[in-house]
């Protein structure tokens, strides 16, 4: 049974309040429930420290965008992925800051403000995700169980790469603050449990929180899978937009059964565009840090999305993540380093996405 289920929507006075934070336990004495009324504007309208650089991170004008999206696309197909344009990468600079993790809410590295999203992608979807296939740019023979997508959960996007999960609900919100096109932000509190569950099944989400404002060195207090610290009035900042996520979960190990384990994921570069068509596309530098393994692992995700018809109700698109390996990372390995390009992806990673719209009580059923 799933444990990370959806808000559900009630009819009040002729108008539709949200519920949220509806999680369930499963434990002694069945499932437990824990459902949260607030008012309808907290959600769609919740609200980070504006700035005209978020309102207009997708480009400034029509041509720029489209300019960022040929170029974006074009990383969908390439063999050759930097994680720079620059000439030297910077992955030391955007590691983080282990030696006081656990006890500090400022251990990541600086963020980027979050992506904005154009309107068709509003509302409730389906995912369905399917594996094209990997490859490897500069040979096998350099990876290493360090690199990005090697082991299962190190790599959020794609927690367990190969795998075909079964459909999930995701969510984005939409908020006109941030202007009258891109004002859609992902609701990260909501997918990122469904997702990692979806694509590994033997896992339990426990908690999740998200960086607060746009350039997140802190993180909102936990939402834990049992309700606690997930309403409006524990934890407004939950389902704000951010460049920063964090969850909790239980899950196998290959050497000391099931362990509680934390991962912590910031966004530390992103552009985004538009096509003539409308196809939306968005490359992201994620920065991440498994805290029970000590790993700290660099990826790009590069994701586009098209809307297909006029109904609105049906979106395709594709996601790649590009894996790299630092010198510094690989050098914890025993043995010499092989010559390689450490700017330059080691590993690709290939999914279609088949979105599927969907109204609040339908999401319920996963």
């Amino acid at each position: 049974m799933k444990t990370w289920t959806l808000a559900i929507w009630l009819c009040s006075l002729c108008r539709r309040q949200l519920v949220v934070s509806s999680y369930g336990l499963d434990g002694v004495g069945g499932r437990r429930s824990f459902v949260e009324f607030i008012g309808t504007t907290s959600i769609s309208t919740s609200t980070i420290a504006l700035s005209p650089k978020i309102a207009n991170a997708n480009g400034d004008d029509n041509a720029t965008k489209r300019d960022q999206s040929r170029l974006i696309s074009s990383l969908l197909d390439s063999n050759n992925v930097s994680w720079s344009d620059s000439a030297g990468s910077n992955f030391k600079e955007n590691r983080y800051r282990t030696t006081t993790l656990s006890a500090s809410n400022n251990a990541g590295p600086a963020s980027k403000n979050p992506t904005l999203y154009p309107e068709f992608l509003e509302g409730y979807w389906s995912a369905a995700y399917k594996f094209k296939g990997a490859t490897f740019p500069q040979g096998r023979s350099i990876l290493s169980l360090r690199a990005p997508g090697a082991g299962l959960g190190t790599c959020l996007e794609l927690p367990n790469v190969g795998y075909n999960p079964a459909s999930f609900p995701i969510h984005f919100i939409k908020n006109k603050e941030f202007g009258e096109y891109f004002n859609v932000y992902e609701d990260l509190a909501f997918n990122v449990p469904r997702r990692f569950e979806a694509f590994w099944p033997e896992s339990k989400v426990l908690s999740v929180n998200v960086g607060k404002g746009d350039h997140s060195s802190t993180v909102t207090p936990k939402c834990f899978v049992t309700g606690d610290g997930c309403t409006q009035k524990e934890n407004p900042l939950l389902h704000s937009p951010s460049s920063r996520y964090a969850i909790d979960f239980d899950g196998p190990t290959r050497k000391s059964g099931r362990l509680t384990q934390t991962s912590d994921v910031t966004v530390v570069d992103s552009i985004s565009g538009t096509s003539t068509s409308g196809a939306f596309s968005v490359s992201s530098n994620m920065s991440q840090y498994n805290v029970n393994q000590e790993l700290q692992t660099f990826y790009k995700v590069i994701t586009s999305y098209e809307p297909v018809g006029n109904s609105g109700d049906l979106a395709l698109g594709k996601v790649r993540v590009a894996a790299f390996l630092p010198f510094y990372i690989k050098e914890m390995d025993a043995g010499s380093i092989s010559s390689y390009d450490e700017n330059a992806a080691v590993a690709l990673y290939d999914y279609k996405i088949r979105l599927k719209r969907i109204d609040d009580m339908e999401a319920v059923t996963f």
